[in-house]
């Protein structure tokens, strides 16, 4: 189960996007967005696909402690007991009223009103809250909220809108609400990364399974960057063109979206370096780390960033494959060959970190 688990988040990340997307359209007037076209039973699916995939988790904690006594008692102790129980039975809750709302398609304010809260039991049940309350919640409500209207709207227009239309108008709303949501997902994101790592042990983090899939997905925002840069500003000067398709260049961003959510769900299911060496000591370090760097890690152990000629040629080619990203815009080639760049980007600037360390 273990290895299902990340693919359930990921999935469930994906299902909240869409539905989340779909009612942040409904406040657009028809005259500033593209026309999208969603049907009502992939919406219901999508409820009913959260209902389940998030009790997988729940599951999990549940087998953990069956073996302590009868399953029904087990079950009911960790849903009425367990923060992870708790959240996904009052969740559940709400998201059969969304169900409804959805099938008698009611007001969009109680849409949002059941997803905010089915949102914010994601909060509750998520890690940073079970270490202080509220604090933990509201971050990651706020940090979980913001990321799934900015994939939610880029799905919906990238990928179920029929014509690029009214692209102007789209772009006059939705790129500063998107530089606003970036700045948000940021400032909760580094909050919710002080929760599980303490800002002097970052770098050290690097050496364990969770900290690399910290600084993956962190070397993973740098490209969406630059993709929202060329679909929020460059894309209004060419958008007229005849063989410039907006929606193209939507895809890509969403599709390094969407690999950030999966690892994020890997990340769910690492343990948390709150003590590195602590840490070290119980899981070890990461196989492919003591690979690269050629010897084992041993606590206590601090990481110092001394760059070397191969680690520095590395950095300079992710830089330039970074900037390939922008001149395949300007030269008209397919998205899909920039988000090759991408992808190149995140590769070489990895290795050319972890070439660049010393564990000492």
């Amino acid at each position: 189960m273990n290895q299902l688990i990340p693919i359930t988040e990921y999935v469930t990340y994906m299902l909240y996007s869409y539905l989340v997307g779909y009612v942040v359209l409904q406040f657009v007037p028809s005259s500033n967005k593209p026309r999208i076209q969603v049907s009502k039973q992939s919406l219901l699916l999508s409820v009913l696909g959260i209902i389940v995939l998030t009790f997988l988790p729940v599951l999990q904690v549940i087998s953990f402690f069956s073996p302590e006594g009868p399953f029904s008692l087990t079950a009911y102790s960790i849903l009425t007991e367990f923060q992870v129980g708790i959240a996904w039975l009052y969740g559940s809750f709400f998201a059969i009223f969304l169900w409804m709302v959805i099938y008698v398609e009611s007001s969009k304010y109680l849409q949002a009103l059941f997803l905010l809260v089915m949102i914010g039991f994601v909060g509750y049940a998520s890690h940073s809250s079970t270490l202080t309350l509220w604090p933990g919640l509201i971050s990651h409500s706020i940090h979980f909220l913001t990321i799934t209207i900015w994939v939610g709207v880029l799905l919906h227009v990238g990928w179920l809108a029929r014509k690029v239309e009214n692209w102007h108008s789209f772009l006059r709303w939705f790129t500063p609400l998107s530089i606003i949501l970036f700045f948000i997902i940021t400032i909760s994101g580094i909050l919710l990364m002080f929760f599980v790592v303490a800002p002097r042990d970052y770098a050290n983090s690097w050496v364990l399974p969770y900290g690399q899939m910290l600084l993956l997905k962190h070397l993973s925002i740098i490209p969406v960057l630059v993709f929202a840069f060329i679909n929020g500003f460059l894309s209004r000067k060419t958008n007229q063109s005849s063989d410039f398709n907006a929606r193209k260049w939507v895809q890509v961003e969403t599709v390094i979206l969407m690999i950030i959510f999966f690892i994020t769900g890997v990340l769910g299911t690492l343990p948390p370096p709150h003590q590195v060496n602590a840490t070290l000591l119980q899981e070890g370090a990461a196989f492919w780390v003591e690979y690269l760097i050629g010897y084992e890690v041993v606590a206590p152990f601090t990481v110092q960033f001394t760059p070397e000629l191969q680690g520095l040629l590395l950095l300079v080619i992710a830089l330039m494959f970074l900037a390939m990203v922008v001149i395949s815009f300007y030269k008209k080639l397919t998205p899909w060959i920039a988000l090759g760049f991408g992808a190149i980007f995140i590769i070489a600037a990895y290795l050319g970190i972890m070439m660049s360390i010393i564990v000492r």
